[in-house]
C-alpha cells in the first residue's frame, strides 16, 4: 500500500509541468480525486509514463506502461479509448 500511495502522490508532480506547458488545456486531478475514481473502478486508463525498468520495479495495479520518451519520439501512440479518460503519472520532472 505504501508503494501505491507513493506513486499516487507522484502523479501531482508529473502533471504540474504538463499543465503549465499546456496553459491549463490539460485537466489536472488531485491524488485524492484519483484515489476516488480508482477505488470506484471508474472507466479510465491509468498510464505509467516511466521507463519499462522503473515500471517493472513498481507501479499502480491496473496501470499500463507507455514511456513518455516513446510518446515524445513518436515510437508509441496513445491507445484509442473511445471516450475513456486517460490519466498519466510518473515520478515527476527529472
Amino acid at each position: 500500500m505504501k508503494h501505491v500511495l507513493r506513486l499516487v502522490l507522484s502523479i501531482l508532480f508529473c502533471l504540474i509541468p504538463l499543465t503549465l506547458k499546456a496553459q491549463s488545456s490539460i485537466p489536472v486531478i488531485t491524488t485524492d480525486e484519483l484515489k476516488k475514481i480508482y477505488d470506484a473502478k471508474a472507466d479510465f486508463m491509468l498510464i505509467n509514463a516511466l521507463s519499462p525498468i522503473e515500471y517493472a520495479e513498481e507501479h499502480i495495479t491496473g496501470s499500463v506502461n507507455i514511456p513518455f520518451s516513446s510518446l515524445k519520439s513518436g515510437k508509441a501512440k496513445l491507445p484509442e479509448t473511445k471516450g475513456k479518460k486517460l490519466v498519466f503519472y510518473c515520478k515527476g520532472p527529472k
